[in-house]
């Protein structure tokens, strides 16, 4: 009898020895295509997460694809391409074509947008990401974002110009942000002080300072002249890639603190 229950109790033994090293086997398999995935399929996890997790409760996201994304200076980001995303825009780097325009772009319309020019374009990915984003901040004030100005054309860079605006405020004509249709003036653009002053407007900028990341959205003008070639900009916000927004953030970089690294890395 006793040798019976032992040879019962070796077979169970066994049996849920087995079991654990196949499913051990299995959760690590799945591990590294998970992993492989992330690496090597960047542009289609980017373009299409959005769909599938529309809101930033899928911050979650957000934290696995950084802390898989360890190496921030490989060739994962397309500065150059002017349809790129993190296409990199100051008063040194343009655009390759004057007349850049992109197949995806979207009248802004939404329930919680007030575009004041009401015909402002938008490309879709960034469409998108500010639909949910403005969903969510009207949550909180009960208020609409308002866009003020989105693209500008070269010619239109070239009137501003015109108006001896300087190159600390205003972009050259071929080298403004604005010209990438990924770029959002908010609420006003006047100077930061005048910005900040505003106490309605300082809340709304402190909101989107601590959650326009999970959104992919970055204020590009932060640091002044010697870091960023132009004034702050609390106004001034620009759609970017998930990984890229949320590392930026998390490291408190600006897009030309990052690409001056990411040319010496080069």
């Amino acid at each position: 009898m006793k040798n019976f229950l032992k040879i019962k109790l070796f077979k169970h033994t066994s049996r849920v020895r087995v079991y654990f090293y196949m499913i051990s086997a299995f959760i690590i398999v799945l591990l590294l295509y998970f992993i492989f995935v992330v690496h090597y399929s960047r542009n289609f996890i980017n373009t299409k997460i959005y769909y599938y997790y529309p809101d930033h409760y899928s911050s979650w996201i957000i934290q696995w694809w950084t802390l898989l994304s360890d190496d921030k200076f490989d060739n994962n980001y397309d500065f150059d391409t002017d349809s790129s995303f993190t296409k990199f825009v100051n008063n040194k780097v343009g655009f390759n074509k004057i007349d850049y325009i992109p197949d995806d772009l979207e009248k802004i319309e939404s329930d919680y947008v007030l575009d004041i020019r009401w015909d402002s374009l938008y490309r879709k990915d960034a469409n998108l990401a500010l639909q949910n984003m403005a969903k969510d901040f009207y949550l909180i004030f009960k208020k609409k974002m308002v866009v003020v100005s989105a693209f500008r054309s070269y010619e239109y860079q070239v009137w501003i110009k015109s108006r001896w605006c300087s190159d600390l405020f205003c972009a050259k004509p071929w080298f403004s942000e604005h010209q990438t249709w990924l770029v959002l003036d908010l609420w006003e653009a006047s100077t930061e002080k005048e910005f900040l002053s505003n106490k309605m407007l300082n809340a709304y900028y402190s909101w989107m300072q601590d959650n326009a990341y999970k959104y992919w959205f970055h204020n590009t003008y932060q640091k002044w002249p010697d870091v960023d070639w132009y004034v702050v900009e609390p106004w001034h916000w620009r759609y970017l890639w998930i990984d890229f927004a949320t590392y930026l953030y998390e490291n408190k970089l600006t897009i030309s603190e990052f690409y001056q690294k990411y040319t010496e890395n080069k």
